[in-house]
C-alpha cells in the first residue's frame, strides 16, 4: 500500500471515528426556532442544526420527535449534490426535504433507519441537486400536508405562515 493510500484510509477512518465520537460526545444542545413550510398552515416547531457537532448528532439516539416538531440543517454554502443524509444511530423513520437558497424544496424523501453499528454500511440519502438546508420531520409528514418538491420553506411572518411573502415582486405596471 502506497502511502498516498495510507494517508487516504487513515482520513476516512478519522472522518467516521469524529462521526461515532458525535454520537457518543458530550451533549450537543440547539437553538429553537418557527419554520413555515408552504402548504401547511401553522408554523413547525424545529431544532436547528447549524454547527458541524450539531449536524453530525441531528436527530440521532432519540426515541421520538412530537407531531409538528422537526431538525433544520443549516449550511454554509451550497452543499453538492451527491452529498446525503444516512440514519447512523437514528432510531425513528424521518423524512427529509432538501431546499435551495430560496427555499424551495428540490428533493423530499423518506428515511429509515440504520439497523448497522458500522455507519458505511448505512444507506445515503442523496437528493441529486445542490442545497443550503434541509428539513426533517417525522416520516410521512410531506405527504400528509401534500407538500410536494417546488414548495418553499421561509421564516413565519408575525407569526403566521399564511402571510407568505410573494414569489414574484408586482410589476410597476400593475
Amino acid at each position: 500500500m502506497t502511502i498516498t493510500n495510507q494517508l487516504r484510509h487513515l482520513a476516512i477512518a478519522a472522518l467516521f471515528g469524529l462521526l461515532v465520537s458525535a454520537a457518543y460526545g458530550a451533549p450537543v444542545t440547539f437553538s429553537a426556532k418557527d419554520l413555515c413550510v408552504e402548504g401547511v398552515a401553522a408554523p413547525l416547531a424545529v431544532e436547528v442544526a447549524e454547527t458541524q457537532a450539531q449536524r453530525n448528532r441531528g436527530l440521532m439516539q432519540r426515541e421520538s420527535l412530537a407531531k409538528d416538531a422537526g431538525m433544520l440543517f443549516l449550511f454554509d454554502g451550497p452543499m453538492a449534490k451527491g452529498v446525503g443524509f444516512y440514519m447512523y444511530r437514528t432510531l425513528i423513520p424521518l423524512d427529509v426535504a432538501f431546499a435551495d437558497t430560496d427555499g424551495r424544496i428540490v428533493s423530499i424523501m423518506t428515511m429509515t433507519p440504520c439497523p448497522h453499528d458500522d455507519p458505511r454500511r448505512c444507506k445515503v440519502y442523496r437528493p441529486g441537486r445542490a442545497f443550503v438546508s434541509a428539513l426533517e420531520m417525522n416520516a410521512g409528514f410531506f405527504e400528509r400536508h401534500g407538500v410536494k418538491k417546488g414548495d418553499r420553506l421561509f421564516d413565519p411572518t408575525e407569526g403566521r405562515c399564511d402571510l407568505a411573502p410573494d414569489d414574484e415582486p408586482m410589476a410597476d405596471n400593475d
